[in-house]
Formats: C-alpha cells, structure tokens, sequence
C-alpha cells in the first residue's frame, strides 16, 4: 500500500505526499518539533511496557530531607528533588514554567504518550499523594489506573506509570511540627 496523501500534525488538512509545507497553514511537514505538539495516544498494552526500573542499588541518603527520588526505567540515575508543595510531571511547552516542573521529553515524553500536564505529586498533612492531570494516556498508581483529579496517597517505593513511562518514587516525608504536637498533648 502506497501513501498518495500527507496529512499536517497541526490543522490536520490533507497535503501531497511529497509536500514539505502544508499548504493550508504553512507548518513544515519536515522538520516539526515534536515536543510542541499534542500528545501522542497510545495504544501500547501494559505488557509490552519493560517492568525493570532499576538494576543498581538505591541509596536512601541521598534522597533530600522531606523530598523525593525519582528512578525512570531505562536510566542508570534517578532524579532527586525536594519542593514546597506540588512537583508537576510533564513535557515543556510555551507558558508551562509556572510552580515545580519536571520536564520528562528528555526521557521520550512525546513518544510514550506524556501530556503537557500529565501528573502531579503535592505534599498533603499525611505525606504525598499523586493526580493524574486529566492526562491524554493516563496515570498508573503501583498498575492501578488513577481517575482523573482524585489525589492518591502515594508510598515510598511506589512504581508510577504516566503513558508508557515508568517510575519509581522514593521519598522521606517529614510529618509536620503542628501534626506532631498536637498529638503529644
């Protein structure tokens, strides 16, 4: 089966196949900066998804007093951060630089299907919890899928799938000075 058409990834008008500008609203056909445009839906099952997050060991003392390290399947070093409230997950795009973000185009956002805004993990007076964002691929808690907006306690040692991404989140989570005295007295 040979292609005859092309269709532009931005107004989703039909060009020739051999058209390198789209000829409806001028966008390139090809050099597109995949980062920029709407995410990708995946119709990946989970068991085509590598479950092996991580082959080293995982050393507790480096993660931050009261943050979290963050292990992508396919990298050999986590990520470890420490933030005020909430920690965005998600690709960078124009106007998205707003509070904690942590831009995963770098690990193949795009393809496995990341939103702009895909997650979120917030500090509660319990300890985290994660939110899916209303994302295009969703959001898995430990192969369960998240509903949209309803925070989910979120446990050190915690696997997180956001599309066809997976994570493991570990953390040291501080109870607040209020929670404690109170119930000493």
């Amino acid at each position: 089966m040979e292609l005859t058409e092309r269709f532009c990834p931005i107004c989703k008008n039909r060009n020739e196949r051999r058209a390198i500008v789209c000829i409806h609203c001028g966008t390139s056909l090809e050099s597109l900066r995949l980062d920029l445009l709407a995410t990708v839906t995946s119709a990946t099952t989970l068991e085509k998804i590598s479950a092996k997050i991580i082959d080293s060991p995982v050393d507790d003392s480096l993660i931050p007093d009261d943050g979290i390290a963050i292990y992508a399947a396919g990298t050999s070093q986590p990520v470890y951060l420490w933030f005020e409230k909430e920690l965005v997950f998600g690709r960078k795009g124009d106007g998205l630089s707003q509070g904690t973000f942590l831009d995963l185009s770098e690990l193949g956002g795009y393809q496995a299907g990341i939103s702009r805004r895909h997650a979120m993990i917030r500090k509660g007076e319990d300890g985290y919890e994660i939110v899916d964002l209303s994302s295009t691929n969703g959001s898995w808690l430990n192969d369960k899928r998240l509903i949209p907006h309803k925070p989910v306690p979120l446990a050190s040692g915690s696997q997180l799938r956001f599309g066809l991404l997976r994570l493991l989140v570990l953390h040291h989570y501080r109870v607040s000075k209020k929670k404690n005295e109170g119930q000493l007295g």
